[in-house]
């Protein structure tokens, strides 16, 4: 899930307890225009008009009651809930609109170059997806070598050798793929630069041992962890192939998710 940057929010929180401080501390009292004004104008008529205004001047509205401490607490909760809710909503939406923008360009494309069908091209990703995470669990990238780019195959290779070193195995137990999303593309008519990000939604039980003493280094719960990240595949005359890797938080701008392809394809 995206992130709220932790700056930005105690601000929001900080703000958010003013505005709430401010109108617990006042208690104001509204009355009908005139109502129990002046007292010379009703001296001059009788006692019993007297008497009647009187009764008749009284206030229309009560005077506010000033909130409890428990009614602040509720408003800053309810306000707080909204502050966290909103972009994620709004996150939410964008990512569908971009699924259902590139789903219709991928149809599009696909009568013109079979490499962009859907059906065939969520196979590779699949496959990627599993291919990837069984190489890095044993840390042997050579696995998956056709599966992945050589920048990400160089990348993670790097990494592996180096929990090798530090004798640290990641270990990924019931690995299953829930959703591989299409949100950004690019095809320019050839093969070298198009390519595909997709948003991927997935669980496991991730956890990292130390291979030599087999203790645990690092668990996140003893029950599988629902994760999400961004993935982005490139072309190649065989297959598309995972390129890279970015984590939710990672990308403040949905805007980064293009969609370019030429006009007649969309």
């Amino acid at each position: 899930m995206k992130k709220i940057k932790f700056g930005n929010f105690i601000k929001n929180i900080l703000m958010v307890l003013l505005i709430v401080l401010i109108f617990s501390g006042q208690t104001v009292a509204f009355a009908r225009s005139g109502g129990g004004g002046s007292g010379s104008s009703h001296s001059s008529t009788s006692s019993s008009h007297s008497s009647s205004s009187s009764h008749s001047s009284r206030p229309l509205t009560r005077p506010s009651k000033r909130p409890t401490f428990m009614e602040a607490i509720i408003i800053i909760v309810v306000v707080i809930i909204a502050i966290i809710s909103v972009p994620i909503i709004v996150r939410k939406v964008r990512l569908n609109k971009k699924k259902y923008r590139c789903i219709s360009v991928m149809q599009n494309l696909s009568k013109y170059d079979g490499s962009w069908n859907y059906d065939n091209l969520m196979k590779d990703i699949k496959d990627a997806f599993y291919m990837v995470q069984n190489a890095w669990r044993e840390r042997n990238l050579d696995l998956a070598k056709e599966f992945m780019s050589e920048y990400l195959y160089g990348k993670h290779k790097f990494q592996t050798q180096e929990m090798k070193l530090l004798k640290e195995k990641n270990i990924l137990e019931n690995m299953v793929l829930l959703d591989a999303i299409p949100i950004g593309l690019q095809d320019l008519g050839g093969i070298d630069k198009d390519y595909i990000w997709v948003h991927i939604k997935a669980k496991c039980r991730d956890y990292t041992i130390n291979e030599e003493t087999n203790k645990v280094i690092e668990k996140k719960s003893s029950k599988s962890d629902y994760f999400e990240e961004y993935w982005k595949f490139i072309r190649t005359e065989k297959r598309w192939v995972l390129d890279d890797i970015k984590q939710i938080d990672q990308i403040t701008n949905l805007n980064f998710f293009r969609i370019d392809a030429p006009n007649r394809y969309c």
